[in-house]
């Protein structure tokens, strides 16, 4: 699209407010993290003049969000606010995203009710309709009361990218602060939370209008993407939580599925476990969740995983450039990934091994854990994901010369694609005496081959009945727990090498060998069912 250099002059500013909407809409948008002294630079850059149509809007506005306190509205998903912009008063409910679901990676999209008010109070009677009374029953409003609020300075700026495309543009500084929850006003001393970003909003366009638009704006000027609304930040200052550890959202890749959807699907889903993992672990505080590692770790692997198994039918060199970075980048988590697994194995070394290590071990992964922070903060982080999102939404990969069946279900290509996999396991798995152990060299390639393979039935296995799939899944988990044990034990006897203690690692490639005495009889069970999945699937 060539819209970015097209759109009109900018028009004055003025002190204008937005309209309220009324009913159940949807809001569709990007949420990028800047500091403080870099947000005032963007409504200045000449790529953001250039595509202003309308009136650009600057105020301040106070926002007080209500809950019960066991926080149930939250509970079930909702956000209940009240905002205060000049004379005007808007009270709203919103659903809390997409975090619970598949898709939505990096963009936020959600129901929203509006209604003018008043005064500055929250009118429960305008909860009724459009399926409010049963998302905020009636006995729950007397529950409710002011949590927590915000203070915003606020410049909404409309922008035309071409072609048709409207964004508009919010530029948000300020704080959230936590209420007292005997009075509903600030309390000193109350937890507070800079708040400073930029909003994107789709009013018209794709998704891979505000990617495009994201990473233009990136390359002026540092920004990171973030999932974490207003509403996260305030609901984690009341509950004192902190960022942790988040699963991979579920997948929802049924038989009818067409290729396009299952590789679109299945790579948000996987940018999406990054996005929710990385917030735990950018800060230099030091009480970045460990396990939060182990997902950021997980999630690239699951896109990378994504990509190899559909690589054949979407390959671009655009797509395979990214899938190179990404393999860049992973390298870094993996190895702060193997630090910490070395540091937990030590319990498992005797004393006078132990002793010696743990000081030299505890250094090394504090500074790959730094790195990885480093990693996390650094523009080209936040321009891989953009740029990846940006690819992944326009379809450029569905364009093909060589006719790719894109529009095909996957009942009819999962048994194709998955065989391909089993095929690789197979090859490095298999040895000229079924009885014999594998080497922790072999069995380092084969726990790679099988967590692929694993990733893999993850994304095929709706389009096969459980009481088939599940044999061959139990069956990889199996094979899984001793392999990833020798192949942790082979990685971190290497790195006790290289910190100069030799007999420490010699210890910890024992361990690995006495974890794959059980792989001769897994492998054995699993052979015949992985040769059942090299057939097309019916039904």
């Amino acid at each position: 699209m060539n819209g970015l250099n097209k759109a009109p002059l900018p028009t004055p500013a003025n002190q204008s407010v937005p309209r309220a909407r009324r009913g159940g809409g949807q809001e569709i948008e990007i949420k990028l993290l800047a500091a403080p002294a870099d947000l005032g630079r963007i409504a200045d850059l000449a790529l953001v003049r250039a595509m202003i149509k309308g009136e650009v809007q600057r105020g301040r506005e106070y926002t007080t969000y209500y809950d019960a306190p066991d926080l149930s509205l939250a509970r079930r998903g909702l956000a209940l606010r009240v905002r205060r912009r000049g004379s005007l008063r808007i009270q709203a409910v919103k659903t809390l995203g997409l975090r619970g679901t598949a898709d939505g990676a990096g963009v936020a999209i959600r129901r929203e009710w509006e209604w003018p008010l008043p005064g500055d109070q929250p009118d429960f009677t305008l909860l009724r309709g459009d399926g409010l009374e049963e998302m905020i029953p009636p006995a729950l409003t007397a529950r409710l009361a002011g949590i927590f609020s915000t203070d915003i300075q606020r410049t909404l700026i409309p922008l035309h990218l071409g072609d048709g495309v409207e964004v508009e543009m919010a530029l948000d500084l300020g704080q959230a602060l936590a209420l007292s929850r005997d009075t509903g006003a600030a309390a000193g001393g109350q937890a507070h939370r800079i708040i400073s970003e930029v909003e994107l909003e789709l009013k018209r366009g794709s998704i891979a209008d505000l990617f495009r638009l994201a990473a233009a704006l990136h390359g002026r000027v540092p920004l990171r993407l973030s999932t974490r609304s207003k509403a996260d930040i305030g609901f984690a200052l009341v509950t004192g939580a902190r960022p942790g550890p988040t699963p991979a959202r579920p997948l929802a890749i049924t038989p009818i599925t067409t290729v396009t959807e299952a590789f679109r699907h299945v790579m948000r889903n996987g940018l999406a476990h990054l996005l929710d993992n990385q917030e735990a672990l950018v800060t230099e505080d030091g009480t970045g969740d460990a396990l939060a590692l182990r997902e950021l770790a997980a999630a690239t692997r699951r896109l990378d995983a994504g990509y190899g198994l559909f690589r054949r039918l979407i390959h671009t060199d655009r797509g395979d450039a990214l899938r190179r970075e990404l393999r860049r980048h992973a390298k870094l988590l993996e190895k702060a990934r193997a630090w910490q697994r070395l540091a937990l194995a030590l319990g498992s070394l005797e004393m006078d091994q132990r002793r010696p290590v743990v000081g030299a071990v505890s250094q090394a992964r504090a500074k790959a854990l730094g790195r990885v922070r480093h990693l996390l903060n650094a523009p080209e982080w936040t321009a891989w994901q953009l740029g990846f999102a940006q690819w992944l939404e326009e379809g450029e990969w569905t364009r093909q010369p060589h006719g790719c069946p894109f529009g095909t279900m996957m009942d009819e290509m999962a048994g194709p694609l998955l065989a391909k996999r089993i095929e690789k396991a197979l090859r490095v798995g298999s040895l000229p005496d079924p009885r014999q152990v594998p080497s922790l060299e072999q069995a380092a390639k084969l726990a790679r081959r099988m967590k692929y393979l694993r990733y893999a039935l993850d994304y095929c296995r709706a389009v096969w009945p459980a009481d088939r799939v599940r044999p061959l899944l139990d069956m990889v988990d199996a094979l899984l727990v001793p392999l990833k044990a020798a192949s942790g034990a082979a990685a971190g006897g290497a790195m006790l090498d290289k910190l100069g203690y030799p007999a420490a690692g010699d210890a910890m490639r024992n361990q690995g060998r006495v974890a794959l005495a059980p792989v001769p009889a897994l492998w054995a069970s699993f052979t015949p069912l992985a040769a059942r999945f090299t057939e097309r699937p019916k039904g």
